[in-house]
């Protein structure tokens, strides 16, 4: 396997190395605020987005310019990546879905691909890359409240899509980075993006950050006092006490909720968001429980909640990131999927001690996607504070 910090230093640092590094590393910090962006347009039936021939030029001339770069690929912490492609594919064949499945196969490569690369610029220039990630946010963010106030709409950016996901990322780093900061120009811009954040009124963004917030109090807390932290291991130990008879509840809940759900009344569901999302969500258990091991197939889940919906506009996704995996690759996939972050965190925990602003944008990534639909940009928020483990290296 090679070696982590070889790579990084495979090539010597000449002015024209530097250029290069530093144009490439301003366009993998990029990427990501692109995707959440309204940067895209929608022609001959297809969606551009201007992400995409950003990550395209990223990759292709870090290939041009420093290929021995994605020697990266061949470490030991890409292998679980292998280990799910080659699932997704076999998947695929045996349940007569190849096409579908190749199409997956390729996004994964095409996002993992692109966060390999965009570690090895992050850890060049941890501050520059985390720098240029919040302009490119703002920027996103901004555009899509300049749409917003163009036809009206002061606040509930709901025609952003997934760019309405930039506002909770921009103020989940800007507070980690104002934690470990004592300039108060850091806190003023923290402050100054909870607005935007706030008028978005998108709920698991405000909550993610606010949630980070209450953990990094808690943190302080605890550091100021020792002696109270026996207090999370109690709780940590009374939860794991309570767990089968949690469990028992949540069964006898969804066994209700099962029963109500052939009582759905569908107009009523086309416009109220959470009872539609709460019908999703009890017929993707439904579909999981009856396909629990290998899931239904890539691109399968619509045509699976047909069996519950008269109504087309009806039959969606779960809007919620791991239910939809279970659904497509079902226990074994999802497993592999799940599995890859727990084992790059512990390789990185080995190598050297986490940033504590890592370990809490991890949970932030965690946590945010379980209210988002699966797709290309909602996969990179997951896989990225993983894959890209050098964001904070100067923050800390």
């Amino acid at each position: 396997m090679t070696n982590r910090v070889n790579i990084q230093n495979i090539y010597l640092e000449t002015p024209q190395v530097i250029k290069y590094k530093n144009i490439l590393l301003i366009a993998c910090a990029s990427i990501l605020p692109l995707y959440l962006s309204m940067f895209r347009y929608h022609l001959f039936g297809a969606t551009i987005r201007i992400a995409d021939f950003v990550c395209l030029f990223a990759i292709f001339f870090t290939l041009i310019f420093f290929p021995k770069y994605f020697l990266k690929f061949i470490q030991f912490k890409f292998l679980p990546m292998w280990f799910l492609l080659a699932y997704i594919i076999i998947q695929g064949i045996f349940l007569n879905n190849t096409a579908a499945s190749i199409k997956e196969a390729i996004q994964l490569l095409w996002v993992c691909t692109y966060l390999g690369i965009a570690s090895v610029y992050a850890q060049w220039d941890s501050r520059k890359f985390y720098k240029w990630t919040l302009i490119f946010l703002a920027l996103s963010a901004g555009y899509t409240i300049l749409y917003h106030l163009s036809i009206g709409h002061i606040s509930r950016y709901k025609l952003a899509s997934d760019g309405k996901y930039a506002f909770g990322l921009l103020s989940v780093l800007l507070l980690l980075k104002a934690n470990n900061s004592n300039l108060k120009q850091d806190k003023l811009l923290l402050y100054l993006s909870l607005i935007p954040l706030l008028l978005s009124l998108e709920r698991k963004g405000i909550l993610g950050v606010f949630f980070i917030w209450f953990l990094l109090e808690l943190i302080k807390i605890f550091k100021s006092k020792p002696t109270l932290k026996g207090i999370p291991i109690f709780l940590g130990g009374a939860f794991i006490l309570f767990i089968p008879s949690l469990l028992n509840e949540f069964g006898l809940f969804i066994d209700k909720q099962i029963y109500n759900s052939y009582s759905l009344d569908e107009t009523v569901a086309l416009y109220t968001s959470n009872m539609h999302r709460e019908s999703l969500l009890i017929n993707s258990y439904q579909i999981i429980r009856d396909n629990l091991f290998f899931g239904v197939g890539a691109d399968k889940i619509m045509e699976y909640m047909g069996q519950f919906y008269v109504h087309d506009n009806l039959r969606n996704g779960a809007h919620n990131f791991y239910v939809d995996t279970l659904v497509k690759y079902g226990v074994v996939g999802t497993s592999l999927l799940l599995c890859w972050p727990v084992l790059i965190t512990f390789y990185h925990k080995v190598l050297h001690q986490l940033p504590t602003a890592l370990i809490m944008f991890h949970i932030y990534c965690i946590f945010v996607i379980t209210f988002m639909a699966d797709g290309q940009a909602v996969l990179i928020v997951f896989l990225f504070s993983f894959l890209n483990p050098y964001l904070f290296a100067d923050y800390d």
